[in-house]
């Protein structure tokens, strides 16, 4: 029996071994591996980053946080956002609290919010009215209990103009809090 486990525990080391198994072994033996240290990767990607920008190749599409909410939005897209807050219509704002800003090629993830100025976010409000009737109904058997409430909350439309990702990637940010 010691001599069947200790077999099985010589495969197991060759195949799932320190260095990856038998395959891997193979595979990183025959190709050979470029040495590139961190900080030119880390430029690289930056530089194709900053180029994918300038290019405009994709649509550029930010999560940001508004009103206790986070909102995926992109160019030309509606929001209907609950609760009173006080811009007029026709007003154009832009949204600070960007949390990530990406294309299809890339990301920008903030800690937690995305550098200041990096992403410009704007929006104009559309309409401010009430929403839908909800009703609220309450009622106990058998005791003659019943309630009825009608709820209408505050809402605000607002089209998102742009997202831009206005500067380049590890710059001095421009204006700090």
């Amino acid at each position: 029996m010691a001599m069947i486990r200790a077999g099985f525990q010589k495969l197991t080391s060759l195949f799932s071994g320190a260095q990856g198994g038998v395959l891997s072994r193979l595979i990183t033996n025959l190709t050979p591996v470029e040495n590139k240290t961190i900080p030119e990767t880390k430029q690289d990607v930056i530089a194709t980053c900053n180029q994918l920008i300038e290019q405009k190749a994709s649509r550029n599409f930010a999560i940001v946080h508004l009103l206790g909410k986070q909102w995926r939005v992109s160019d030309g897209d509606l929001l209907v956002v609950e609760g009173y807050w006080p811009p007029n219509i026709g007003d154009q704002i832009t949204l600070d609290k960007v949390l990530l800003a990406a294309t299809k090629d890339f990301s920008l993830i903030g800690r937690p919010l995305v550098q200041p100025g990096l992403v410009n976010v704007t929006a104009t409000i559309i309409s401010k009215g009430l929403s839908h009737t909800r009703t609220h109904f309450k009622k106990k058997r058998r005791k003659q209990y019943m309630r009825i409430n009608f709820q209408r909350a505050q809402q605000t439309m607002l089209r998102i103009n742009a997202v831009d990702i206005a500067a380049k990637i590890n710059e001095a940010p421009k204006n700090v809090y």
